[in-house]
């Protein structure tokens, strides 16, 4: 028991280092056999193949596509097997519908008449919550009227605002001269939506989104009490029409 014990006590392993690569190799009493040769010879061309491929990576930049390339070629393109194999070719009917929709302009991104109606709600820049408070609005009239709100939005607009408005200006005798002046779209919805918010402020509900929602509903259907400040500035306009200078 004692001899078979000594046999295969192993002894302290020595190191060797090959190329910045420590290998442990053990010094063993036991009588190795005839295949340990050749696994010794398989670690070493391991331990090698390793040191060439460190030693190219720092010598220059890997690129995949040198690196992979097979024997004879310098250089292989690692992406024409994914693109042959990705190509998708239309079918018929696709084809059909990208003739129909080539003559359909893209709409527009945004909207110019919303963007400037939620910065004339806009208060210390929280322009999140004038967004959510327009959206609640014309949500109420969508449920209102069904219709699209957005178009009964400008709609209301257009019929609201007024095409003119009257300024005074200063002839240097005793009487100002008061000239009607034309407006332009901008204009003509600015003038529009105070009247629609100071109309609004006279409901009874707290939340201003449905304030908003019903003066715009009101507008729609063409009961709003904001008319009558629409056909007061024209009144005004055709009694001062004589005043008006045409180049």
């Amino acid at each position: 028991m004692l001899h078979c014990a000594r046999r295969y006590m192993l002894v302290r392993p020595r190191l060797l280092w090959q190329s910045g690569t420590c290998v442990a190799r053990f010094q063993s009493s036991v009588r190795t056999p005839a295949s340990e040769p050749s696994a010794e010879k398989g670690v070493d061309e391991w331990l090698e193949a390793i040191n060439e491929l460190r030693e190219e990576f720092s010598a220059k930049e890997y690129l995949p596509e040198t690196s992979l390339a097979p024997p004879g070629q310098s250089k292989v393109d690692l992406l024409q097997g994914s693109r042959a194999g990705s190509k998708i070719k239309p079918t018929a009917e696709q084809l059909a519908q990208w003739e129909a929709l080539k003559s359909v302009p893209i709409p527009p991104r945004k909207n110019a008449t919303l963007d400037h109606i939620t910065n004339m709600i806009m208060r210390h820049g929280k322009k999140e919550k004038a967004q959510t408070i327009l959206s609640r609005a014309l949500y109420l009239v969508y449920c209102q009227t069904r219709q699209d709100p957005i178009q009964a939005l400008e709609k209301s607009l257009d019929e609201l605002a007024p095409l003119m408005m009257t300024k005074t200006f200063n002839t240097g005798v005793a009487k100002a001269s008061v000239i009607p002046v034309p407006l332009n779209k901008r204009q003509r919805n600015r003038i529009a939506w105070n009247w629609i918010v100071q109309s609004a402020n006279q409901r009874v509900s707290s939340d201003f989104a449905v304030r908003l929602g019903e003066e715009l509903t009101a507008i729609a259907k063409g009961t709003s009490s904001a008319f009558e400040k629409r056909d007061q500035i024209h009144k005004t306009a055709i009694a001062h029409r004589a005043y008006i200078q045409l180049k």
